[in-house]
């Protein structure tokens, strides 16, 4: 049978309003995945570092809750550490968060835009110190990275590849580094955090050269920032971490260095930052108060259509339907919601990331378990609206209505 113009009417009104519906879930969904992926990657982006170093073990001082602090160590427990059965190598690596200035890069200094911090990283290029293939044995960067004043260049800084926050790059770029003169002979993939926008890596005799030398007395390299253990084929860990910790604290009181393993460190580095400071206040907010407009919106969408349909609902109580029926259906009108609007919001919001990520540098990543962990929290916002939606429906009396 055809449908008359009133039923047609009355079917688009409906889907016009589904579609309605649906977006206000859609809006709540994208605002919490967006909270939730920059919180995420304050986390990821602050163990961006640490998830490179090629190391069993590292030794750290027990002041640097996070990279950016300046907190050292001597040199000295490298070499104790060394001495321990079952460690293989012991090497330093340098880190500074906020002496290294880098002059803009542009060719023109017309066109130059104000110098920035970035973090410098120094380390043997023999080492091994760091997973990158570029610093692996054998690798043309090894062999660069071993002439003073060569660089290598952080690829995912902000705005790579076709203009960076510190301005154009290509292999072969000469620029300052506090006021000394620094060659970019390739790149490595590090990426931005919320306390740089970028990194260079450079041979320790070069660091010493841009960082140490110009405003320390005495050896310029006999503080340590890091210290990357590797052991012995076979060697068990825990017992080394154990036997570690009892040679670097002999004759102390108070010991110096923290001996950890990288996944402890990336630990330790987030849980500052989450905990610590008012960033990770913020987006945590940011994550509860999506969740507060969403239940809003969806109470105001579920409560909205009871209304309308009031008489619907009345007439089944009237005939005997159960109170527990009629939650039945709002509930399952809650799970549609929820799921038409999580598809589609998350559809929306890997766009958003994938924008977000190239314009701040971050590691906005949607993950399996945020993306669970995101479908839980809709169906969970929707089922409650529709619970607090039924309390007028349980109240309503039948009488009342006709």
């Amino acid at each position: 049978m055809a449908k008359t113009p009133l039923a047609w009417a009355n079917l688009t009104h409906d889907r016009f309003r589904f579609a309605l519906f649906v977006l206000g879930v859609v809006f709540a969904v994208v605002l919490m995945f967006i909270q939730l992926g920059f919180r995420g990657a304050l986390l990821d982006s602050q163990s961006l570092f640490h998830d490179k170093l090629n190391a069993d073990l590292v030794l750290i001082s027990p002041n640097r809750q996070a990279l950016a602090m300046p907190e050292t160590f001597s040199r000295r427990r490298l070499e104790q550490a060394s001495a321990v059965p079952g460690v293989a190598e012991v090497h330093p690596v340098f880190v500074s968060n906020g002496m290294g200035v880098l002059r803009h890069t542009a060719g023109n200094a017309a066109e130059r835009k104000p110098s920035r911090g970035i973090r410098v990283i120094g380390i043997d290029p023999d080492s091994r110190a760091l997973t990158m293939p570029e610093l692996q044995p054998g690798a043309r960067e090894v062999e660069l990275l071993k002439i003073p004043g060569n660089a290598l260049f952080d690829r995912k800084s902000v705005g790579f590849p076709d203009e960076t926050e510190f301005g154009p790059y290509k292999l072969g770029v000469r620029t300052e580094l506090s006021g000394v003169a620094v060659t970019f002979v390739g790149t490595v993939p590090f990426g931005g955090d919320f306390t740089s926008d970028g990194a260079m890596v450079v041979s320790t005799e070069t660091f010493a050269n841009l960082l140490r030398r110009p405003y320390t007395f005495g050896t310029p390299l006999a503080n340590i920032d890091i210290g990357v253990i590797r052991l012995e084929a076979g060697a068990d860990r825990r017992t080394v971490k154990t036997a570690l910790k009892r040679e670097l604290a002999r004759g102390t009181e108070m010991p110096d260095v923290d001996v950890l393993t990288v996944d402890e460190l990336m630990a330790r580095e987030q849980g500052f930052w989450l905990n610590n400071t008012p960033i990770g206040f913020a987006f945590g907010f940011g994550m509860f108060m999506g969740f507060a407009v969403g239940l809003v919106i969806c109470y105001q969408i579920l409560s909205g259509d009871v209304a309308d349909h009031l008489g619907e609902y009345a007439t089944l109580k009237a005939v005997g339907y159960s109170n527990f029926y009629l939650a039945r259906v709002v509930i399952q009108e809650s799970l549609i919601l929820a799921v038409a609007g999580y598809v589609a919001g998350l559809a929306v919001s890997y766009g958003l990331y994938l924008v977000l990520a190239q314009v701040s540098g971050l590691p906005m990543n949607l993950t399996l378990e945020r993306c669970l962990w995101l479908f839980l929290a809709t169906v969970l916002m929707c089922v409650v609206s529709g619970l607090i939606a039924m309390v007028r429906l349980v109240r309503t009396d039948p009488a009342d209505v006709f």
